[in-house]
């Protein structure tokens, strides 16, 4: 499953932006022109507050509500992703809609599912008993559905879904509310399908180092490291020692205890009768045990934290990561698709080093059957490819009734050709029109050089 199409609406300069993705999209503009602020978009859609905490200050200054859209079109689904969203990807339909949305300081997740509508009215109760009740009469007003009994909220929603399943041919696509579609606790339903990682410039290296969940490390062990065997013994450990630490706490404290818990019963007795006092040892139970990494530099016989380490470094270090990252996901059975978001790939780079990052890239996103998935932000010529024109988005900052707002702009061969038909040969522009477009493009009028012409990293 790979995004599609993306839709953003009053968000910061974003009145109201529709953008095409292709499994490589460069975004190229001025500075303020809105690039960042498409991939922070998404970055909200995939992460939410885990990573960004929208407020009224993040809303378009021409907004007619308190009310932020960010819509994502998925295609290429697979067997996985359709069991996974249930009936928002039938089998049927090629693509699927989600959205996220916020108002009034409220996040809600919803999207375009398959659903027969008398029951959308049961789904939308308020709570378990609302949705009882609503069902109850659903039951007594259309007997020939032959629904049957259902005491608790979850065996209303199964009910309703095992209908749905044996009576395709009656169901619609219908709007379907769900706070809960991304779920708690990390457990989402599109985190399953989209392993969504956003560089910023000012993501330090430190950070991304740390065996964290959401770090690149962190990520790459995840997928890389199997601690189950370890886990199992480590508990095993714990709970032979919990039994012995019991054993020491029961010999060293249970007689003085035992002698203080007597003295105080005999002098509460002076004052009322019929209960004890009893002292015992708090019992900590063990913590579960898991292992964590860490990473350092060794230079020579130096051997430094990352932290100590230059910008250009770090940055190097962070590509190297996700490079490793999005090939420890190429396994044959692997589910989930790598988006890499990264804004300003040529920020601390040597030219160099830049030209081979920007290889690194778009082999990641063109390798057959690959599950990755490649965006980025730049202002250098290096990652702009003339002979991929189309995936070239120019965005630029215009003014509507006086408020800031961005506008983008895309061109493909077809475009081309139906604009300049009957003027140049079809052919003609097929062939030339990756060198011709490369001269109009601001940020990309020095093209870039085949890569067997580039130089190594030094």
């Amino acid at each position: 499953m790979k995004i599609k199409r993306v839709r953003i609406q009053n968000f910061r300069s974003l009145r109201e932006v529709e953008i095409e993705f292709d499994a490589t999209t460069c975004f190229i503009g001025p500075t303020g022109a809105g690039k960042s602020t498409v991939l922070r978009a998404l970055d909200w859609f995939f992460n939410g507050e885990k990573t960004i905490s929208l407020d009224d200050s993040d809303l378009h200054s021409s907004a007619d509500d308190r009310r932020i859209v960010v819509e994502v079109e998925f295609d290429q689904l697979t067997v996985h992703d359709r069991s996974v969203l249930g009936s928002y990807a039938p089998a049927d339909v090629d693509t699927v809609i989600i959205w996220r949305t916020w108002e009034d300081g409220e996040d809600i997740i919803s999207g375009k599912a398959l659903a027969y509508p008398p029951f959308e009215a049961v789904r939308a109760g308020a709570n378990a008993t609302a949705k009882r009740t609503a069902y109850k009469t659903l039951r007594e007003q259309r007997p020939d559905l032959g629904l049957p009994s259902a005491g608790s909220e979850s065996a209303v929603l199964d009910a309703l879904l095992a209908w749905e399943r044996d009576h395709r041919d009656l169901l619609e696509r219908t709007d379907r509310y769900d706070t809960h579609f991304f779920g708690f606790a990390g457990q989402s339903k599109l985190s399953e399908l989209i392993d969504f990682v956003f560089v910023s410039p000012d993501l330090r290296a430190v950070e991304e180092a740390e065996d964290q969940k959401n770090s690149a490390l962190g990520r790459i062990l995840n997928h890389a490291v199997d601690r189950t065997q370890e886990i199992e013994e480590l508990n095993k450990v714990e709970a032979a020692a919990h039994i012995e630490r019991l054993r020491i706490q029961n010999e060293a404290y249970n007689p003085v205890l035992s002698r203080i818990s007597t003295a105080l019963s005999k002098e509460l007795a002076h004052f009322t009768t019929g209960r004890d006092v009893t002292l015992a040892p708090v019992i900590h139970a063990p913590k579960a045990a898991k292992t964590t990494f860490t990473v350092s530099i060794r230079d020579g016989a130096a051997q430094t934290p990352v932290s100590r380490q230059g910008h250009g470094f770090q940055r190097a270090l962070i590509i190297a990561a996700l490079k490793l990252l999005a090939d420890t996901r190429r396994p044959a059975g692997e589910t989930r698709t790598v988006c890499l978001a990264i804004e300003e790939p040529e920020l601390f780079q040597h030219p160099s080093q830049a030209r081979v990052f920007a290889d690194v890239l778009t082999d990641l996103a063109d390798t057959e059957g690959s599950r990755v998935q490649v965006t980025y932000a730049t202002h250098s010529p290096v990652f702009i490819d003339q002979r991929a024109f189309h995936q070239v988005r120019r965005l630029r900052r215009d003014f509507v009734d006086g408020h800031p707002t961005t506008r983008t702009n895309r061109v493909t061969v077809d475009d081309l050709c139906e604009t300049l038909s009957g003027y140049v040969e079809l052919d003609s522009i097929r062939r030339q029109a990756g060198l011709r477009c490369a001269d109009t493009l601001a940020e990309g009028s020095s093209p870039r050089p085949p890569s067997s012409s580039r130089a190594p990293p030094t």
